[in-house]
């Protein structure tokens, strides 16, 4: 059953937020982290349960309803899972996370890809692709980790191989792409071969990882923004994709050591910093010029916020702290998180809104439009951990 009324009433409350921060400062709940973060473990424990053996990839206010499970997202969900589980000391998110990564062996590709999109199981599976795969490794080698069950590490091999098979002859991915097109959030991808080879050693992860790492960095204009930071024909970047590709970078250099890889992020998340310090909001698509654009809705004016990617680039910034000690990332990370805990329902009861995350702010704006996506959930949760851990220092 569709959720109008609550619907039109997020979309009034979001749209007078909205006028007020173009003249105020944006809204800061500085405490209950755990408060947060247990509730958005829950939404992501509800969404595995309408998730037909994974996660759901959305709640929609359109439907009212739970849309089918995304095995991209499940795969990288499962190690918030796990860090949820010693986080709190509670094996069931552990046990959880091992029964996801059984499905996600049951739906892997017999080429060892990740299929594109959601999965129907009345409609089998579909296309493999490059990214997606990637995002699975990250899953299948967590649960090996956790629980030596050598069926993940296979699966983790079969992901790994089918990645390298898919290169041109520089080792570059130039097939099973989202449109066909070559994008720079497959650095993600690259970190999750160096992980692999650390289990498994073969010179072709490392080499395929570094390739694909050198091709990002080579598009990269000077003033961070990346050519190719999206995987839509004519599109822009949003702030989804760029976070993703200075996560891959972050992580390769933390597993290599190669000082080019943590400058590239540097570049980029310091200029996203930029913006969110004139601009009091980080937007979501952006042009080579750093300008903010819109799309579909033009009444919008590109002013709306992907969530995801404001939450995604918080933890980047938390990371770069880590790494620069650098105050001024730690200070815009949880003036970031911090506003986007004023957007989380924690205690209306609902069903698929109360620990979610909005797709965008406003709720309507361009960007998993009226719905709430497990990424969104899966990065909150992963920005809280790293948020409470940096706290309690």
């Amino acid at each position: 059953m569709a959720e109008f009324t609550f619907l039109l009433s997020e979309s009034v409350k979001d749209t007078f937020k909205n006028m007020f921060l173009t003249w105020g400062e944006i809204p800061q709940i500085k405490d209950s982290d755990k408060l947060h973060l247990q509730k958005t473990i829950d939404w992501i424990e509800e969404a595995s349960v309408h998730g037909d053996g994974g996660v759901s990839s959305h709640y929609s206010l359109i439907t009212g309803d739970w849309l089918y499970p995304f095995p991209e997202t499940t795969g990288y969900i499962i190690p918030t899972l796990f860090d949820y589980a010693k986080f709190s000391g509670n094996k069931k998110y552990s046990e959880l996370a091992i029964k996801l990564t059984h499905w996600l062996c049951d739906v892997q590709l017999d080429s060892g890809a990740c299929m594109q999109g959601n999965y129907d199981r009345r409609k089998g599976k579909t296309s493999p692709i490059i990214f997606n795969t990637g995002q699975n490794i990250l899953g299948f080698i967590r649960a090996f980790e956790e629980s030596g069950e050598q069926k993940f590490k296979e699966s983790a091999i079969k992901a790994g191989d089918f990645l390298v098979s898919s290169t041109d002859d520089k080792g570059v991915w130039d097939k099973n792409l989202h449109r066909g097109l070559k994008h720079t959030i497959n650095v993600r991808c690259s970190w999750s071969l160096l992980m692999l080879n650390q289990i498994v050693a073969n010179d072709d992860y490392v080499r395929v990882a570094h390739a694909n790492l050198e091709w990002a960095m080579a598009q990269q204009q000077p003033n961070g923004w990346f050519k190719y930071g999206t995987s839509r024909i004519g599109g822009l970047p949003n702030t989804h994709f760029l976070a993703y590709t200075c996560e891959g970078f972050i992580e390769s250099y933390r597993i290599t050591g190669i000082t080019q890889y943590l400058d590239a992020a540097i570049k980029t998340a310091s200029k996203m910093l930029e913006l969110f310090d004139q601009r009091k909001m980080l937007y979501a698509f952006w042009d080579e010029n750093w300008n903010n654009r819109g799309k579909r809705f033009k009444f919008l004016k590109g002013k709306f916020v992907c969530l995801t990617g404001n939450i995604q680039i918080s933890r980047v910034w938390m990371q770069l702290y880590e790494e620069t000690k650098d105050e001024k990332y730690l200070d815009a990370a949880f003036k970031m998180l911090n506003f986007v805990k004023s957007l989380q329902d924690v205690e209306s009861g609902k069903k698929g809104i109360e620990g979610g995350i909005k797709g965008s702010f406003p709720v309507y704006g361009s960007y998993s439009t009226l719905m709430y996506p497990n990424w969104a959930a899966k990065y909150f949760a992963d920005a809280l951990l790293l948020k409470i851990r940096l706290s309690e220092k």
